[in-house]
């Protein structure tokens, strides 16, 4: 589950919001079954960074890596017939 900042505000955490580091920096979020293809071009219409184009792994998988605003990591992924 992620929440917003605001969520932390009187929470013992409140504390780690406050660095100057990119929110979301270490997070992989991965969307299984969520067409690469297409999130990426979705992502470039935003203006979001695409770290890796979207392309056929060795592990199976077809896949995108995507970094949002908040420096989330997103990674749209479906499975590719070997």
């Amino acid at each position: 589950m992620l929440h917003a900042d605001h969520t932390y505000s009187d929470h013992p955490l409140s504390g780690s919001l406050q660095t100057k580091l990119a929110r979301g920096i270490g997070t992989e979020i991965r969307l299984h079954g969520c067409n690469p293809d297409d999130a990426e071009v979705k992502a470039r219409k935003r203006g979001d960074t695409v770290l890796a184009g979207t392309m056929d792994k060795p592990h199976g998988l077809r896949e995108v890596y995507l970094i949002n605003p908040d420096s989330y990591v997103w990674v749209p992924d479906v499975a590719v017939n070997v």
